[in-house]
């Protein structure tokens, strides 16, 4: 161990006398006679205490060379003189020891051979020879430098040098590095440290490529590195495969870990600074500045110049609370210019309570139309602004939803708005009166009751025509006593016209009235349910259903409608087919779900005063005789013990399984009410208005909560919660082969002179699991003409179905013989809004808005997603074919080149609508993206782009965009470098 002295003075004593005078062997032992006898050797040097470690010191003063033999630990363990040395004040200590050492006291020169290593406050050198000038105060080290300290890690081949008295040294060819971004670089040359966190290189080189020969690497002539905090470089040359490619005038690199305030790297290109035409057009983007307030806030501020066109101002502030249990975050963007639009975001999420939770998401755009030709993003221009706001508090006995909305439209629907406000919804929880065990339950055990009450007023209105109004509330109960149930449900619709304001902000409260209409439905159900064979089950009900009317015809006052007795009786059984198995399947099962509805209703006599009223329910009065028929269809197939499944079909398997147990149902059943939402109507599939939801059969209107209380009942339910009750047991790996869902057919013998079929529109849903994403469904529109012109013509009048092809798709991927799992990378989209749009860039803390990168996953070689659509009128409507075909393309031909199409082709006019296709490909640590997008308004953006991932701002972009078909918006160039 060597103590050396970096500040105090010199000793009064001479040198060499010094160093001869204090030679003491204390307890010294002849040479030989083992490392014990050398760990007790100690020498002393002017300005330094020196005391052996593993040394041997002779009789002479005379330069000694000692082999300790076998390694010791680090150091020895520390005896009095040791302790006593280094409690002499005003001296440092430095610790070494190494295999051999030569000790020659007049020159005042300790070197360490092989495997030598020394200890200096923080730090530790290591290399194969290390020799320390005490009269010099210098340290040169040699041959597999290794230096590791406070914010220090340096190896080097070469040498090193070191003052101690100025605590200055050199690293001739060091190697060190830092991490950012969780990625690791490298940087080689001459290092120098300045302390202990601060260090310079001279003509180094650094790069992220962690091979022995780097794919790529960064020139530069000096190179500044403080320990985390912040790397900086000039000039810099950056070389591929050792060739000269860029230059650039410096290269800055933050590397610490948490958010800080600072600016914004702009966007720009090459010919955004130099012209490369006359009509060229410049831009600069993202130039701004970022705020980081704290861990839970920040914000920006930017601003986007589009010469010849306009300037926008964004601002965007974020916030989280962990404590509070909130956030969200507010976007504002202003355009001026030759046009001026403002747009507003908030989004905002608190929860109050455990059980109380608020949510706001607030839009607004000032200027659709500018809007829209501002947007380079080609599903912008074809959504809805959507803004909601709402409050959900969970009570004990009913959970409350008050909420409001606004909707307004872009694209072919442009100038329709939807405001819903206010909007309550109210489920009260199912409540179980003198609960029992099942074993143990009787008549009036296990009552279970519960309801539901929504009410919502919905204005829509027009640019140029007259708008709507939709104000509608139900209430609905059920109680349910084992097999027998009662419920009782109530509606009210008022419809009313809304005239056309030409100037805006007039009052529409005295003409709302106008033209308007109202309908109160309310009526009461019994059921008894009767368990037969099986699945079978009978169901009697008895209803009685009554309404009234209000118009303009009745005076504004509501006039009763007969109140109607129907009678009825549903039927439902499963019935199984059994086939032998093929190939992978050990057994095919075909299973048939039919439901039959029955219900009679006698007329009853409405006065003609009553029929005669315009837009009175006369249908009310008539008799009614119907059966609805509902047929459902289920190919399944068992596959055999040896069969093995790839992950994502294990999952999918697993997932349909823990359905079917949770709900007591076996794969790809329809549960009870999804029937009765089927019934409800004869178009099923088909969306309809919360307006018009309630316009359907009065008596089917309460039938889904008497099921939904049917199966939460303990006594005809699947569960009772009774952990002795006895439990399903998981399915086994079956696969649909083919699931086919059709809406009920209804029939009704009470019309005269017409068709017993009433159903215009029949819709079947077809599914599979050898088409993974196969979704289907289609519409068949049966009859031609009205009353008793209607003749039977059926044609298909809407199809729409999607499809999901990839390497691992089908029968082959769902047995594991496909490709991949063919996730395929993430949809470009995003890249494409931040690329185009700096107002996206700040959204939410868990996002990544990073244009940089684009999303190379490691999936199967392909992936193919097909939307067809198909609307079709007959021959006499006035209504005009349409169909479309969306398709989004992902392939992957090897792991560092991935393409993506997405299009859409509209089949009737035979045009594209919109394009999106982006090019990746990986270089190790760069990527290349080409990116080609064109919207429906004839927007488009072509920018090519390399970027370094490891340095997401460093990037060389080609960017060409073009409004209106006008070209030349932003021309190309090398540009875009961010630093």
């Amino acid at each position: 161990m060597v103590a050396g002295r970096d500040t105090l003075p010199q000793d009064s004593v001479s040198r060499d006398s010094t160093a001869r005078d204090t030679l003491d062997l204390p307890g010294a032992v002849p040479a030989g006679a083992g490392d014990s006898a050398a760990a007790g050797d100690s020498v002393a040097v002017p300005g330094s205490l020196a005391v052996g470690g593993p040394v041997a010191v002779g009789d002479s003063a005379q330069a000694d060379t000692v082999d300790t033999g076998p390694a010791d630990p680090p150091f020895p363990q520390q005896d009095d003189i040791f302790g006593q040395l280094l409690g002499e004040p005003g001296y440092q200590a430095v610790r070494y020891q190494g295999r051999g050492v030569e000790l020659d006291v007049d020159r005042q020169r300790v070197q360490l051979n092989r495997e030598a290593q020394v200890m200096y406050e923080q730090s530790t050198i290591d290399a194969d020879t290390i020799t320390y000038e005490a009269g010099l105060q210098f340290v040169r080290g040699c041959g597999n430098i290794s230096l590791v300290g406070e914010g220090e890690n340096v190896v080097s081949d070469e040498c090193l040098y070191y003052d101690v008295s100025s605590t200055t040294g050199t690293i001739v060819d060091g190697r060190t590095s830092f991490a950012q971004m969780g990625a690791d670089w490298f940087i080689r040359g001459d290092l120098t440290p300045r302390g202990s966190a601060t260090a310079f290189v001279e003509m180094g080189n650094f790069t992220s490529c962690d091979l022995d020969e780097p794919h790529y690497y960064f020139r530069a002539g000096q190179i500044k590195v403080v320990s985390d905090d912040i790397v900086v470089a000039w000039p810099v040359t950056l070389y591929i495969q050792n060739v000269p490619v860029a230059w650039l005038p410096f290269f800055a690199q933050d590397i610490r870990d948490e958010r800080r305030s600072g600016f914004l790297p702009p966007r720009f290109g090459f010919n955004d600074v130099v012209a490369s035409s006359s009509n060229a057009r410049r831009s600069i983007t993202d130039f701004g500045y970022y705020f980081a307030f704290n861990d839970f806030m920040d914000a920006q501020a930017t601003a986007d110049w589009f010469s010849g066109r306009f300037t926008r101002l964004n601002g965007a502030v974020r916030y989280r609370s962990i404590k509070k249990f909130f956030r969200g975050n507010v976007i504002a963007s202003y355009s001026f210019g030759n046009e001026k639009t403002l747009q507003f975001q908030m989004r905002h999420n608190h929860e109050l309570t455990p059980v109380t939770d608020v949510r706001v998401n607030a839009n607004f755009i000032s200027n659709t139309t500018v809007f829209e030709r501002q947007t380079f993003d080609p599903t912008v221009q074809t959504q809805r602004i959507a803004s909601d706001v709402g409050i959900q508090h969970r009570f004990p006995f009913a959970s409350v939803n008050l909420s409001g909305s606004r909707r307004q439209d872009l694209g072919a629907q442009k100038g329709r708005t939807d405001l819903t406000l206010p909007k309550l919804q109210m489920t009260f929880s199912p409540l179980t009166l003198f609960r029992a065990p099942r074993n143990r339950s009787g008549p009036f055990n296990n009552i279970v009751v519960n309801g539901a009450f929504s009410a919502s007023r919905l204005d829509r209105t027009q640019e140029e025509s007259d708008g709507r109004r939709t104000e509608t509330a139900s209430a609905n109960s059920a109680i349910r006593i084992g097999s027998f149930g009662v419920s009782g449900r109530t509606n009210f619709n008022r419809n009313a016209v809304l005239p056309f304001q030409p100037m805006p902000g007039a009052d529409t409260t005295a003409s709302a009235a106008s033209g308007s209409v109202a309908k109160l439905d309310y009526g009461a159900q019994a059921e008894y349910q009767i368990d037969l064979v099986g699945s079978t089950t009978l169901r009697p009900t008895l209803s009685v259903d009554a309404s009234r009317f209000q118009s303009d015809d009745t005076n504004r006052e509501f006039i009763a409608a007969p109140t109607r007795l129907r009678f009825g009786a549903a039927v439902s059984t499963d019935l199984y087919g059994f086939f032998p198995g093929v190939g992978p399947f050990e057994r095919i099962r075909h299973k048939v779900s039919p439901r039959f509805h029955y219900d009679y209703s006698p007329a009853v006599e409405a006065s003609d005063a009553l029929l005669s009223i315009p837009g009175f329910p006369v249908s009310n009065s008539k008799e009614e005789n119907r059966l609805r028929l509902t047929l459902n269809q289920t190919f399944e197939a068992k596959l055999r013990e040896e069969v093995e499944l790839d992950p994502e079909a294990e999952a999918l398997l697993e997932g349909r399984s823990l359905e079917a147990d949770s709900t007591g149902q076996e794969p790809g059943a329809a549960t009870p009410e999804a029937d009765s939402l089927a019934a409800a109507g004869d178009s099923a599939g088909v969306e309809t208005s919360d307006a018009e939801a309630t316009e359907g059969d009065p008596a089917e209107a309460g039938r889904g909560l008497t099921e939904a209380g049917q199966e939460a009942a303990p006594g005809a339910g699947r569960d009772t919660g009774d952990p002795d009750a006895p439990r399903r047991a998981q399915p086994r790996r079956n696969v649909v082969l083919l699931g086919i869902n059709s809406s009920p057919l209804t029939f009704d013998w009470s019309r005269e002179n017409e068709s017993p079929l009433t159903t215009d529109r029949w819709s079947h849903r077809i599914n599979s699991d050898l088409l993974r994403g196969l979704s289907l469904n289609m519409s068949l529109d049966l009859f031609e003409g009205t009353g008793e012109n209607r003749a039977f013509a059926p044609i298909l009048s809407s199809l729409t179905g999607s499809f999901t092809f990839s390497s691992a798709s089908g029968l082959g991927g769902l047995l594991g013989l496909g490709g991949g799992g063919g996730g395929g990378g993430a949809d470009p989209q995003s890249r494409l809004r931040n690329a185009a749009d700096s107002r996206y860039r700040l959204q939410s803390f868990d996002e990544n808005p990073d244009p940089g990168d684009p999303g190379l996953r490691t999936g199967g070689p392909w992936t193919l997603a097909l939307t067809y659509s198909l609307q079709r009128g007959r021959a006499d409507q006035s209504s005009q074919d349409r169909q479309s075909l969306n398709a989004v393309l992902s392939l992957n031909p090897s792991p560092n080149w991935r393409l993506a199409w997405r299009t859409t082709y509209n089949l009737t006019n035979k045009e594209f609508g919109e394009h999106l296709i982006t090019l990746d490909r990986a270089l190790h640590r760069w990527i290349a993206t080409f990116m080609f997008a064109r919207s429906p308004n004839g927007n488009f953006i072509f920018q090519m782009s390399v970027s370094l991932q490891d340095a997401p701002d460093l990037k060389f972009d080609y960017d060409q965009q073009s409004q209106d078909g006008q070209g030349g918006f932003g021309a190309g160039g090398l540009g875009g470098r961010r630093f």
